[in-house]
């Protein structure tokens, strides 16, 4: 029979597929500064067209589009940001994300593309990869991504500390734009900050520390934790952010190399992906795993159970955990050095 009726349906097989398409709509739409001339005034679609340059009929679909996805409100036959829109889609907001969902855009389309031959043992050009991470637009899109996440509460984190207030010294190890620093001297005015990262970086991000004027509170260090040590003692802070996974394969060694940066009483805090196994995110989990492990780590999920149990046996005590959020993948870990 030709007419056969499936058993199941793939109606959300295919709306997945469709998701990627909005996704880029989205984006395209930031690049055209949709959202900062929705910002408080409402537009038809003509009229907005009129304003951009574009033509009404294909742009009226992408604003369809973004009111599905809960970016602008529709009111009548006009348009208007959405309160998550004029917080992180405005180009003037602080907490603008524009950089940084291009940077995701790029690194993932980077895999996505050979994501089969991947699968079949091939490998993504890490040397392209590392070198990406010293360009302005990258440096730019990580600060962005910090300020509108994680940032606010890995602060309020480490200030809690007991002791934060006597605190001289602290690191960043792979600190990539300075901004993780730059927020806690914000909150000691005696602390001097230290950012290691690849010789390559560490000279635009200096660059960055300058301009905000933290160019005497901070040094821009170049260090490959992969290969080198931190010196002995000299820290009352070591803090990380998102950098365990690439040791996860030896994340004791790794450990225990931070600990010998610590001076003794000192603390070391890591923000990182945790979670894995638990419920909700399901999707968002699976892409980021296989987006980590294409590109040759072993996970980009740390547990607390795991990262507990190495700080333990290096003799780290007073061992806090806290989310980032309440709903998302984030853990924040803190132990002091005995």
């Amino acid at each position: 029979m030709l007419a056969m009726k499936p058993c199941a349906s793939f109606e959300s097989v295919n709306a997945m597929l469709m998701q990627s398409f909005s996704a880029k709509a989205v984006m395209s739409a930031v690049e055209l500064k949709v959202f900062d001339h929705l910002q408080g005034k409402a537009f038809g679609a003509a009229a907005l067209a009129d304003e951009l340059g574009l033509v009404a009929e294909r742009l009226e679909p992408v604003l369809d589009i973004l009111v599905a996805a809960e970016l602008l409100d529709r009111k009548g036959s006009s348009y208007i940001n959405s309160s998550v829109a004029s917080e992180f889609l405005v180009s003037g907001s602080h907490f603008y994300q524009g950089e940084s969902m291009r940077l995701t855009m790029r690194f993932n389309a980077m895999v996505e593309d050979c994501i089969t031959d991947l699968l079949a043992g091939g490998d993504v050009d890490r040397v392209r990869t590392d070198e990406d991470w010293a360009t302005e637009r990258t440096l730019e899109g990580t600060e962005q991504d910090a300020k509108g996440g994680a940032l606010p509460y890995v602060v309020n984190f480490v200030e809690k500390l007991p002791g934060f207030e006597n605190f001289k010294a602290m690191c960043d190890i792979g600190g990539n734009h300075g901004m993780y620093t730059m927020a806690v001297l914000e909150k000691n005015e005696n602390m001097h900050g230290t950012v290691y990262d690849l010789p390559h970086v560490v000279l635009q991000a200096q660059k960055r520390c300058n301009m905000l004027g933290f160019g005497d509170r901070i040094t821009m260090q170049p260090l490959d934790f992969r290969e080198e040590r931190l010196p002995a003692a000299q820290f009352d802070l070591i803090f990380t952010s998102h950098v365990l996974y690439a040791f996860k394969d030896d994340l004791s060694k790794a450990l225990a190399k931070i600990a010998e940066g610590l001076k003794p009483g000192g603390w070391f805090v890591s923000s990182h992906y945790s979670g894995r196994n638990e419920k909700g995110n399901e999707m968002t989990k699976a892409s980021l795993e296989l987006l980590t492990r294409l590109c040759g780590y072993s996970s980009h999920f740390i547990e607390k159970e795991e990262l507990i149990n190495i700080l333990e046996s290096l003799d780290f005590e007073e061992i806090r955990c806290r989310p980032v959020h309440e709903n998302g993948l984030g853990l924040m870990i803190a132990g002091r050095k005995a």
